[in-house]
């Protein structure tokens, strides 16, 4: 089959139905003889993050083309709700396709300070061929039953969804947070707590619970994301043995932390329980 491996890597846009002047599609896509265009990656993306208030954070990738049809232009557009807005166009043959968190700020009309970490930006592609058809995964969402229907295929149809964030700076995520929100509820919104620096990728929280003494959450921190992993370890005041294991995020650069953590005790799992604080 074409490309079977392949299929797990192609984010960027897979066009599997055109629509003539006529308004006549074509026939659903077959692997064995693909017919239109399509773009997929060339091994993984140099860049997959915007980072907050850095105008050239970018969401970057190598691709390569193919089909049937020869593609002139590929017109990218940022989604917000069901509203497409036109960002930039990029000229074919290329053998590189990128956006900047500028260029989104721009078609927006927006400050860079509105993309604050946690957000999504979803970009949306669409290919022209030279003969004047259109390719975009529109083109193929309705189809039911059909080939690329499946879970396994869910990507060629998918939007190129981008992470905001920041880098993490220890020093800058040390302070006094305020619970927003804690399903474990060992906490509860409005009470305080306390983050200190372990090391340039560690920090600790050193009130959770709000007990007399209690045994720091320790986070290990991605430097470059500020992607969270908490080990599972055990921490607060508790007289059982009870541990925590979760990730999440981490964003020093607007004082938010938030982590979903997963609780063991006496052989029990008990899974999904979001903490979330902020300065």
């Amino acid at each position: 089959m074409f490309m079977k491996k392949s299929i797990k890597k192609i984010v960027i846009l897979c066009i599997t139905l055109a629509v003539l002047s006529c308004q006549k599609p074509y026939d659903i896509f077959d692997e064995s003889a693909p017919k239109g265009v399509y773009a997929y990656i060339k091994g993984s993306p140099t860049n997959v993050l915007f980072y907050f208030n850095q105008p050239t954070s970018s969401y970057k990738t190598d691709i390569v083309l193919s089909g049937t049809s020869k593609a002139e232009k590929m017109d990218t557009y940022v989604v917000v709700a069901t509203q497409e807005t036109f960002v930039k166009t990029t000229t074919l043959p290329s053998t590189t396709f990128e956006v900047t968190l500028q260029e989104v700020a721009t078609a927006l009309n927006k400050p860079l300070s509105f993309f604050t970490p946690g957000a999504q930006v979803v970009l949306k592609n669409k290919i022209t061929s030279t003969d004047g058809q259109v390719w975009s995964a529109d083109n193929s969402s309705h189809i039911s039953g059909g080939l690329l229907s499946g879970t396994a295929f869910q990507n060629l149809l998918a939007d190129i969804s981008v992470f905001v964030t920041c880098p993490f700076v220890a020093d800058d995520a040390v302070g006094t947070y305020t619970v927003v929100r804690d399903d474990w509820e060992d906490v509860y919104p409005g009470d305080q707590l306390h983050v200190v620096k372990v090391d340039a990728s560690t920090i600790d929280i050193v009130q959770y619970p709000v007990t007399s003494n209690p045994v720091p959450l320790r986070i290990k921190v991605d430097p470059a994301s500020g992607a969270a992993t908490i080990a599972k370890q055990f921490n607060g005041k508790y007289t059982y043995d009870l541990y925590t294991a979760g990730t999440g995020f981490v964003f020093s650069c607007v004082g938010y932390i938030t982590v979903t953590m997963d609780f063991t005790y006496n052989g029990g799992a008990y899974n999904g329980y979001t903490l979330i604080i902020k300065k």
